[in-house]
Order: structure tokens, then C-alpha cells, then sequence
């Protein structure tokens, strides 16, 4: 609320005037004040933040950075850490302003790089911290896409080209031979560090990353890193290629073609002998991947160049597999007719079987229970594959049996309208029983002296007609 408060702090802290002792105590003061709005409600504390990037706490920061008091720095930097925390694109915002007005030399980013290269913690505790928070502004999860401009191209373009060449000046300083030109431990939890970081660009950044790696040659100067005595920079490096390579682009893969930048890989492997340990792992599951995936590009390139190296290795069937996948892959190019009937075979027998499948569930489906005649079974199909033939032939049989049930049908109709015995305005239809019945009646009734003959007792017309034609319908049964 106190805003001359805070405009006289910050006018302090940046004047070249004040004492260090006294920047001391500012700096400290508002490193507190920063910790202090941890407590606050979230409301509460985006105020404050906003307060203090209205004031003009960023281009304080730069100023402070830029000092030689170390424990001023080491505050700055703890501010700088709340701020990214609470607005990440706060910050990206004031480093791409500040790169229309400034060399690269003085740009925010760009100390936070310099102190974390230069740290003298013998264990590089500020150097983590800062590379956590330059990966947490270079993290494209966390920035802001709107209609009218994009946050991840504006910022990632900035920083590839006014900051990228900072980061890597140490491994590029490093690796201009064939082995690190400073092997120490500092050196290497460093340059570990920068790695850790490339390897997350690799991952998340993909088309401004690959286009420095491949122009910068970056692949190369890292893998020189393998000839490290350090094994866990030696794994970093490799773990850099695996990523690399895990992204199956065409791009990185001629480019480490081109370059034979499995040599150093392969030496590593060949060095380390048959000790069971995690470079060995690591590089026998960098091959099996290119194996299983069958990346063909590279499995051409490493049996072509290398086979003769790695043909001994039989503790894994990993080069032996790759070796074959190679030979398939040699015969597919020079028989492609015979590939593709291979594939045409493959294709026509599954088509074949789905087909039959959905002929058999559409027959099933299509006839009708009631259709059928009383005791008739419903057999399941069988699990044998059936031609055209086999599938038509039960329902030939049954549209047989229909037409000659409807004939059937017909014939008896036509007798009993013959007869007199039906009126015109029914239509009746019999069961099987019946017609037998009802035709036995019929040739009966043609008979002399039979009840049913004109001028006997059950005639129409006499008196016991009635009873008769009563007994005849009760044996009629309608379907």
C-alpha cells in the first residue's frame, strides 16, 4: 500500500551511490518481503506481485545481478526465484523488451546463465537452482498461446538466438579435441548440468533445438563428453544421443549418418569390456531400440560401419538382431515382387476370413425364427472357414422347403373352395397335420354312400350337416 516505500527502496538498491553494506540490508529486507507473501492468500499475494512489477523490481534485479557483492547476488537470485515461481510470463515479457534496448552481455536471462556457469559452490547448489528456473521459463507447458500472438515462438526465437550461445559456451570451450580439455569433478557436475537442460530442449522444443544442434554441430562436441572419466557425465552425454534418436526424425538421423557419430558410442562400449554396469546397459539399449523400432536408416548405417566391431558380442542377441533386420531388409530391396506377394497373401487371407465372418453373422441375423418349421434344430456355424457354397446351401434347402409348403398350402385351399366347405371372405392356413387330415377327408367324401356325398345325411343341405361341418372345423387350425 506504501508505494513511496517501495519506490525509495528500489532507488536505493539501484544507485551506484548507496554503500554495500546498506544494499545488503535492502536486499535481504526484500528478500523477506518475498518470503513473507508465501503466507498470503492468493489474492493477496498476486497484488503484491503485480505492486512490485509495477514499481520495477525486474530491471532492480538486473542491476543487482550485475555486482560483485556475491551474497547481494545470491539474494537477487532468491527474489528472481519467487517471481519466476508466481509468473513465468512476467518474466519472458521484460527479457523480450529488454532485448529492442540492450546487448546480449547485460539481457536478465543472460546473468542467470553467467552466475550459474560461474558458481564456486564446490557442490554447484546455486547453479541447480538457477537451472531450474531457466528450465521452467524455456518450459513450453507454461506459456501462453492468444489470438493475436503466439508466447512459445516469440520467446523460444528470443532465446535461441540471443541466449543459447551463453548456455553452451562451457561445452563448446570443453570438447574441442577428441577427449574434455578439463576433466575435473566441478567441471564435469557443470557441464552435467547443461546437458540436463539441452536434453530437455531436445525434447520439448524440437524444431529451434534441432535446428542449432544440427547447425552448431552440438551432437558431436557432446559425445566427446563419453571419453570423460566422470561416469555420470559420460552417461549424460549418451542420454543426450538416446533422446535424440528416441524421436525417430529423418533429419537427426542423417545428420548422425553423415557425421559417423556412432563411433564414439561404439568405443565407449568396446572400452568398458565386458563389465556389467550402467554404460554397458545404456548403450545395448540405445541398439536394442533402433532394433525393435526398426529405425532402417540407422540399422543400415551401424551394421555397414560397425558390424565387424560388434559381431563377437553374444551375451545379448541384440547386434545379432540387428543384423538380421538388416538382412530382411537387404532381401525386401532386392526381391520386391516376391515382398509384395507376401503382402498381398497376408492381405487376402485376412480379408478372406473377415468376409466369411460377416457372411455367417449377417445369415444369422436375416432369418427368422418363426420361419422355421416346428423341431427343426438351430445348429451353431462351425469353426472351420466355409466357401460361398457351403454358406448358400442351407438357405436353398430352406426356400425349397417354403415354396413347397406355400404349394402345399395352395392346393388344399383350392380343393376346399372346390368343395363348397369354405367361404370366399376366409383365408385359412393349416398346420402339416391338418393337411393330411383334411386331404384323407376329402378323398373320403368323394366316395359313394360317404357321410359327405350329395343326398347322404352329412350333406349341405341335410339335417346333419351341421354337426359334421362342426367336427371338420374344430380339426382346423389356423397358423
Amino acid at each position: 500500500e506504501d508505494e513511496k516505500f517501495l519506490t525509495d527502496l528500489f532507488a536505493q538498491l539501484t544507485d551506484e551511490a548507496t554503500d554495500e553494506e546498506k544494499r545488503q540490508e535492502l536486499v535481504n529486507f526484500l528478500k523477506e518481503f518475498c518470503a513473507f507473501s508465501q503466507t498470503l492468500q492468493p489474492q493477496n499475494r498476486d497484488a503484491f506481485f503485480k505492486t512490485l512489477s509495477n514499481m520495477g523490481i525486474l530491471p532492480a534485479l538486473e542491476v543487482i545481478l550485475g555486482m560483485d557483492d556475491a551474497q547481494v547476488r545470491s539474494a537477487a537470485t532468491d527474489i528472481f526465484s519467487y517471481l519466476v515461481e508466481y509468473n513465468p510470463s512476467m518474466v519472458r515479457e521484460f527479457v523480450m523488451q529488454e532485448a529492442q534496448q540492450n546487448d546480449d552481455d547485460i539481457l536478465l536471462i543472460n546473468l542467470i546463465i553467467e552466475h550459474m556457469i560461474c558458481d564456486t559452490d564446490p557442490e554447484l547448489g546455486g547453479a541447480v537452482l538457477l537451472m531450474g528456473l531457466l528450465r521452467t521459463l524455456v518450459d513450453p507447458e507454461n506459456m501462453l498461446a492468444t489470438a493475436n500472438k503466439t508466447e512459445k515462438t516469440e520467446f523460444l526465437g528470443f532465446f535461441y538466438k540471443h541466449c543459447m550461445h551463453v548456455l553452451t559456451a562451457p561445452l563448446l570451450a570443453n570438447t574441442t579435441e577428441d577427449k574434455p580439455s578439463k576433466d575435473d569433478f566441478q567441471t564435469a557436475q557443470l557441464l552435467a548440468l547443461i546437458l540436463e537442460l539441452l536434453t530437455f530442449c531436445v525434447e520439448h522444443h524440437t524444431y529451434h533445438i534441432k535446428n542449432y544442434i544440427i547447425n552448431k554441430d552440438i551432437l558431436r562436441r557432446v559425445l566427446v563428453l563419453m571419453a570423460s572419466k566422470h561416469a555420470f557425465l559420460a552417461l549424460c552425454a549418451l542420454r543426450f544421443k538416446r533422446k535424440i534418436i528416441g524421436l525417430k526424425d529423418e533429419f537427426y538421423n542423417r545428420y548422425i549418418m553423415k557425421s559417423f557419430l556412432f563411433e564414439p558410442v561404439v568405443k565407449a562400449f568396446l572400452n568398458n569390456g565386458s563389465r556389467y554396469n550402467l554404460m554397458n546397459s545404456a548403450i545395448i539399449e540405445m541398439f536394442e531400440f533402433i532394433r525393435v523400432e526398426d529405425i532402417k536408416s540407422l540399422t543400415a548405417h551401424v551394421i555397414e560401419n560397425y558390424w565387424k566391431a560388434l559381431e563377437d558380442v553374444d551375451y545379448v542377441q541384440t547386434f545379432k538382431g540387428l543384423k538380421l533386420r538388416f538382412e530382411q531388409q537387404r532381401e525386401r530391396q532386392d526381391n520386391p515382387k516376391l515382398d509384395s506377394m507376401r503382402s498381398i497373401l497376408r492381405n487376402h487371407r485376412y480379408r478372406r476370413d473377415a468376409r466369411t465372418l460377416e457372411d455367417e453373422e449377417e445369415m444369422w441375423f436375416n432369418t427368422d425364427e418363426d420361419d422355421m418349421e416346428d423341431g427343426e434344430a438351430v445348429v451353431p456355424p462351425s469353426d472351420k472357414p466355409k466357401n460361398d457354397e457351403d454358406i448358400m446351401d442351407p438357405i436353398s434347402k430352406f426356400m425349397e422347403r417354403k415354396k413347397l409348403k406355400e404349394n402345399e398350402e395352395k392346393e388344399v385351399l383350392l380343393k376346399t373352395n372346390l368343395s363348397g366347405r369354405q367361404s370366399p371372405s376366409f383365408k385359412l392356413s393349416f398346420s402339416s397335420g391338418t393337411k393330411s387330415n383334411l386331404t384323407s377327408q376329402s378323398s373320403a367324401s368323394n366316395l359313394p354312400g360317404s357321410p359327405g356325398s350329395p343326398g347322404s345325411p352329412g350333406s349341405p343341405g341335410s339335417p346333419g350337416s351341421v354337426s359334421k361341418s362342426t367336427s371338420q372345423m374344430a380339426a382346423i387350425t389356423t397358423k
